[in-house]
């Protein structure tokens, strides 16, 4: 938080979400005279009764703010830029103990009530102590996604979350505590590695067989490859929109270079994972039963010409 002191209301709203209510202002000693002089000079905007915002707040804070709420789960996934599969609901988090909430679009000059269908808005019920806020932490927040969303998508966010540094290891210990014990699980089954949903999916399919599997795994003379199975069955999956470009021949070369290897790459489109899971899981679990995954008696050869291979290359440079 800046200091109090020297720091513009306006400044100090925007540090702390983009939405504050005078109660936490009156913490931070902002006084009431700088928040209406703010007000008057268009650097805040009261956007609910007691309630300010500056003018470039998040529009997803400052509707959870007009419901009576504290912007939560996966709109605060969104807001991070997490990846998410697709969640179009406003998440907002309010006391245990609250009445009465109000739509999204409504104003500080005229409230109508919250009609959580029509408006698309997720309530969330969960007391936490100290000074409102207008959004969560990314801790509190993946918490309240594993409550209401699939099991699926809150892995999702929270392995984008570590990926991205929004979540660190030492936050998981926190968050765990934060899930029931159904949900913990999540917590178990995190893995930094996973840079998109896409690869979670994949990852999740593999560690419920119980197939041995690794992540972002560095392969000498090609780099980092997205899933490794086994020995040699390398899953590599395209981001959405993924067609053409320098990224596009970029990663055939590379599919290139493992095949002649020995490598047995399988290179899975987005809309395969997103839209046809089922055959994709499918011919994925049959490679394995097939013992695809393992070098067996090719190991010595396919390894034997690799290294030749790099060997020749570094000769020629």
């Amino acid at each position: 938080m800046p200091d109090s002191a020297a720091a513009a209301p306006a400044d100090i709203v925007r540090a702390n979400g983009g939405a504050l209510p005078y109660r936490a202002l009156d913490e931070l000693g902002v006084s009431r005279r700088a928040v209406a002089a703010a007000v008057r000079g268009g650097r805040l905007v009261q956007v609910r009764e007691r309630w300010f915002a500056v003018p470039d707040a998040p529009h997803d804070v400052v509707r959870a703010v007009r419901v009576g709420g504290t912007l939560t789960a996966a709109s605060v996934a969104r807001l991070e830029g997490l990846w998410i599969r697709d969640d179009r609901m406003l998440h907002v988090r309010v006391p245990s103990t609250a009445g009465r909430l109000w739509s999204p679009d409504s104003s500080a000059a005229g409230r109508a009530p919250l009609d959580r269908a029509r408006h698309g808005v997720c309530v969330h019920y969960r007391t936490v102590p100290g000074l409102p806020t207008a959004r969560d932490g990314i801790v509190l927040a993946l918490a309240e996604m594993s409550a209401c969303a699939p099991l699926l998508d809150a892995q999702i966010a929270t392995d984008s979350a570590l990926a991205s540094g929004a979540l660190t290891t030492a936050d998981l210990g926190v968050l765990r505590e934060l899930l029931g014990p159904s949900r913990r699980r999540i917590v178990e089954q995190a893995d930094a590695g996973c840079q998109s949903g896409t690869e979670t999916i994949v990852r999740l399919l593999l560690r419920g067989r119980r197939v041995a599997h690794r992540t972002q795994v560095h392969i000498a003379g090609v780099g980092r490859v997205d899933v490794l199975v086994g020995d040699r069955l390398v899953i590599e999956i395209d981001g959405e929109g993924f067609h053409t470009g320098p990224e596009f021949e970029r990663d055939r070369r590379r599919d290139f270079e493992l095949t002649m290897r020995g490598y047995l790459v399988l290179r899975l489109s987005y809309s395969m994972v997103m839209h046809e899971w089922d055959t994709v899981r499918e011919g994925v679990l049959a490679l394995i039963a097939r013992g695809e995954h393992r070098w067996g008696a090719r190991a010595g050869r396919h390894e034997r010409d690799a290294r030749v291979s790099l060997a020749r290359r570094h000769l020629e440079v």
